[in-house]
């Protein structure tokens, strides 16, 4: 016959021993069950390390697993709302200058798989831009192309003046961006005034911005670099919104290979931000994955995102990549946005409500 005070000693004695071995090994989940006994051990699924910046946590406190250089300025409180963060804060300028700021951290616990999770203010302001240069081969009267005036070639293509600089037409809301279109011996006709000239050439300035990346060693080695990018309409984008381009960067073991396609959405874009949020808090949660081996294609990138009063979403995946580094092959660095290649042309600022790394998928993921 079963003696339950036993049993029940037992079990008392059983969850207290895995209870002091996950919070001595940092052990973020554990759910054991013995069908004889009817035991059933469980701790919910928590992140290695995290941090609630809207609720004050400093970025010098944590688990140990994950240190930040520096605090990039601290815990703010952000300017008419309720809420307090990390700015990341990007100066405007004009077409031809970028900005950055970005926040580096190291992992001390060195990861081949990881979820990092990130909390945002949207910016008030936020407009992914695009531009072109267009040369007209001699200096321009900038009281007859100004800001705002609608431009068009000689295929009927449109563009807005967003620029003026000597010789030098920055366009923005065109279709698309290549040079047969604004390039060398193509026709630009003012539509405000009827003023033309014919172009000696054309460049398409960056436009692809950081958004997240982890690496090994050495900065970029093995690199899983996310960044955001506008698509043109003329691709099937949208303007003014930012979408998401995975990247896979070379390693001391293997070539990169530039960014990688949303396999599973059939090569749809996965939005990052989009002008109609701006104002409200976007959360994203990005899994990393090396490959398990030189010739294993089964790394990659998964991202999910959740607007505010929405539910969580999956974006985009792509698990068919090989991204690995011998002899280390785990990611034990990172930063959280950085380089904008596009730049912005008002001051535009980001601010980091939480973060989180799990070395699992987080709980509140379907």
């Amino acid at each position: 016959m079963l003696n339950m005070k036993n049993i029940e000693t037992k079990t008392h004695l059983l969850k207290s021993t895995f209870r002091l071995f996950l919070m001595s090994t940092s052990v973020s989940l554990l759910c054991l069950s013995f069908s004889a006994s009817a035991i059933e051990i469980c701790e919910s699924a928590a992140p290695l390390a995290s941090w609630d910046f809207n609720a004050g946590e400093d970025p010098a406190n944590g688990s140990g697993i994950v240190e930040w250089r520096g605090d990039h300025g601290g815990v703010q409180s952000i300017p008419g709302k309720d809420l307090q963060g990390i700015s990341f804060h990007f100066r405007g300028k004009d077409p031809a200058k970028d900005s950055t700021s970005e926040w580096r951290y190291s992992i001390k616990k060195p990861l081949s798989h990881t979820w990092e999770y990130l909390r945002f203010l949207q910016p008030d302001n936020f407009y992914h831009r695009a531009n072109v240069r267009i040369d007209a081969g001699e200096v321009l009267d900038t009281s007859i192309w100004q800001k705002g005036h609608t431009i068009k070639n000689d295929k009927g293509m449109e563009a807005t003046v967003a620029y003026v600089d000597a010789n030098y037409l920055y366009i923005e809301n065109f279709d698309l961006p290549f040079s047969k279109d604004w390039g060398d011996k193509r026709f630009i006709t003012n539509k405000s005034n009827g003023a033309e000239f014919a172009s000696k050439g054309s460049r398409s300035l960056g436009y692809n911005n950081k958004f997240s990346t982890q690496w090994q060693g050495k900065y970029s080695n093995g690199g899983l670099t996310l960044e955001s990018q506008a698509q043109m309409p003329g691709k099937g984008g949208e303007i003014g919104v930012s979408y998401f381009r995975p990247t896979v960067n070379s390693s001391i073991s293997h070539k990169g290979y530039g960014s990688v396609g949303n396999d599973f959405f059939s090569g749809s874009f996965a939005e990052s931000f989009n002008p109609v949020n701006n104002g409200k808090i976007i959360e994203f949660v990005v899994e990393r994955k090396r490959s398990s081996s030189l010739t294993a294609r089964d790394g990659g990138y998964r991202i999910w995102r959740k607007i505010e009063g929405g539910d969580w979403e999956l974006i985009f995946m792509s698990m068919q990549n090989l991204s690995y580094v011998e002899g280390a092959n785990y990611f034990d660095n990172g930063y959280v946005l950085g380089w904008a290649n596009s730049g912005y042309e008002e001051d535009t600022t980001f601010w980091l409500l939480g973060w989180q790394l799990w070395d699992q998928k987080p709980s509140f993921l379907k």
